[in-house]
C-alpha cells in the first residue's frame, strides 16, 4: 500500500499509514522517551544509577522512583516479557509450526540450560580445583555469569538490529527500491550505522565506567604507551561520519536528479540510527542499552505477531486450532494472556519454589535479576541465586531469539508472506 504526497518522496506502507507510523516506525519514540528520562536523571542527580528521581506514596508505602524502576521494570513487565510470550503462542500453539519445525521447537528449550550451566561452571571447576589443591580465586567465580550476560546482551542487540533490518527490507520491497547502487549503499549504511556505535562504546575511555561489562583491556597501553582502543576509537568515528555523509549525499543526489525517495525507509532510519548512537554514548545511558533499543522492537513485534495471527487463525476452523484461535480472539485477550504470562514468569509458583529453595528474598532477587539482565547491575556484585534466577529467565528471551530466526523468513516462507500480506 502506498501513500501519495509529493512524488519526490513516496511512502509505502506495510499495513497502513496509521499503523505503520504508530507501531513499526514511531515505536522508536518509546526509546527516545526512555532516553529523555535517563538524561534528565544524569543532569539532575549526583548518582543517577541509585538516587530516585522522586518518590511515590501508595497506601502508606513510599516507593523510590529510580531509573531501574522507571525504565527496567516498565520495559520488562509491560512489553518485553509479553513479547516473548507472543513467540511462544505463535509457535507452541500452532499445529503448522509443529509439523514444519518440530526439531527447531524442541531444540529451543536447550537455551534454558545454557545460562545456569555458564553461571555454575566456575563453581564446579573451583570445587574440582580445590580437591586437587588448586582452588579458583573467589573473585573469579562470577566470571561465568559475567561472560554469559555479556553474550546475552550482544545477542539481544543483534536480534533487535535484525528485526529492524527485516522491516527495512520490507519497506524497500514495497517501494521496489532495489536499484543496485542504492541497494548496496543501503546495506552498508544500515549495518555500519547500527554496529559502529557498539565498537565506539567498547573502545571508548569510559567503557570501564559502565556497570555489567567485563574489562576488555582495550585501553591498556601496548606500544609506546598507546592502547588499541585509542587507535580504533577515532577510526570508528571517522568511518561512522564517512558512511553517514556518503548516505546523506546519495539521497541528496537522488533528490537533485528528481528521483523519488523512499520516505518510509528514510523516516525509519532517521528515528533509529541516532537513537542507537545515543544509546552507546555515556556510561549511565549504556547501562540501560537493552531496554533503550529493545522497547521499540517490542512494540513492533506485538503488532507483527497480532497482525499475522488475525490474518491466519480466524479462518482456521479445525479443532486443532481452537487454542491458538482463542489466544488471538481479540487484542484484549492477547494482551491479558501476555500479562498473565509475565506474572507467572516473575511471581508464579515456579519462582516462589525457587525462592523457597534458595531462601532468598523474592522481590529483591527478582529486581536484581532484572537489573542484571538489562545491564544495570554487575553480576559479580550479586549472589549466586540471583545469577542463576536471571539466567533461567534469560532462557525465555534466548528461546525467543532462536525461534524468531526460524519463523519470520519472509523471502523463504510463502505462508509468512501470505499472512503478513507482503
Amino acid at each position: 500500500m502506498s501513500s501519495g504526497g509529493p512524488s519526490r518522496v513516496r511512502f509505502h506502507w506495510i499495513l497502513s499509514p496509521g499503523k505503520d507510523l504508530l507501531f513499526y516506525i514511531g515505536s522508536a519514540l518509546a526509546g527516545w522517551l526512555y532516553l529523555g528520562v535517563i538524561l534528565f536523571a544524569i543532569l539532575t542527580l549526583d548518582e543517577p544509577l541509585s538516587e530516585p528521581l522522586t518518590t511515590l506514596a501508595v497506601g502508606g508505602v513510599t516507593i523510590p522512583l529510580t531509573l531501574e524502576l522507571l525504565v527496567v521494570l516498565s520495559w520488562a513487565l509491560i512489553l518485553d516479557a509479553p513479547h516473548v510470550w507472543a513467540t511462544l503462542a505463535r509457535t507452541l500453539f500452532d499445529p503448522d509450526e509443529w509439523r514444519v519445525r518440530r526439531r527447531e521447537i524442541l531444540f529451543s528449550f536447550i537455551w534454558f540450560g545454557v545460562g545456569p550451566l555458564a553461571v555454575l561452571a566456575p563453581y564446579a571447576l573451583g570445587a574440582l580445583g580445590a580437591g586437587w589443591g588448586r582452588p579458583i580465586p573467589a573473585g573469579s567465580l562470577a566470571l561465568g555469569a559475567i561472560l554469559f550476560f555479556v553474550f546475552f546482551r550482544l545477542w539481544a542487540y543483534y536480534h533487535v538490529v535484525r528485526q529492524h533490518w527485516g522491516f527495512f527490507r520490507l519497506y524497500k520491497r514495497k517501494a521496489g527500491d532495489f536499484e543496485p547502487t542504492s541497494d548496496r549503499l543501503d546495506t552498508w549504511f544500515f549495518n555500519l550505522s547500527f554496529y559502529l556505535p557498539l565498537v565506539l562504546f567498547m573502545t571508548s575511555a569510559w567503557y570501564a565506567e559502565t556497570p555489567g561489562f567485563p574489562d576488555l583491556g582495550l585501553r591498556r597501553p601496548l606500544i609506546a604507551g598507546t592502547s588499541l582502543g585509542e587507535v580504533v576509537y577515532p577510526l570508528a568515528w571517522a568511518a561512522y561520519a564517512a558512511v553517514l555523509a556518503l548516505y546523506i549525499g546519495h539521497q541528496w543526489r537522488l533528490w537533485r536528479e528528481r528521483q523519488s525517495l523512499n520516505g518510509s525507509k528514510l523516516l525509519m532510519l532517521s528515528l533509529l540510527v541516532p537513537l542507537h548512537l545515543a544509546a552507546f554514548s555515556h556510561p549511565v545511558v549504556t547501562a540501560f542499552v537493552v531496554p533503550l533499543v529493545t522497547v521499540g522492537h517490542n512494540i513492533q513485534y506485538h503488532c507483527i505477531v497480532y497482525s499475522y495471527a488475525r490474518n491466519k487463525y480466524p479462518q482456521r476452523t479445525e479443532p486443532q486450532y481452537r487454542w491458538i484461535r482463542g489466544l488471538f480472539r481479540n487484542f484484549a485477550t492477547y494482551a491479558l494472556v501476555g500479562l498473565i504470562f509475565t506474572f507467572a514468569l516473575y511471581r508464579g509458583p515456579l519462582v516462589e519454589a525457587f525462592r523457597d529453595a534458595t531462601g532468598g528474598r523474592l522481590d529483591e532477587m527478582l529486581f536484581n535479576s532484572l537489573a542484571m539482565m538489562a545491564g544495570v547491575r554487575n553480576p559479580a556484585e550479586l549472589g549466586l541465586g540471583e545469577q542463576v534466577m536471571a539466567a533461567v529467565i534469560v532462557g525465555f528471551a534466548m528461546q525467543h531469539y532462536y525461534l524468531d530466526s526460524k519463523i519470520w523468513r519472509v523471502s523463504k516462507d510463502e505462508q509468512v508472506r501470505e499472512y503478513l500480506k507482503v
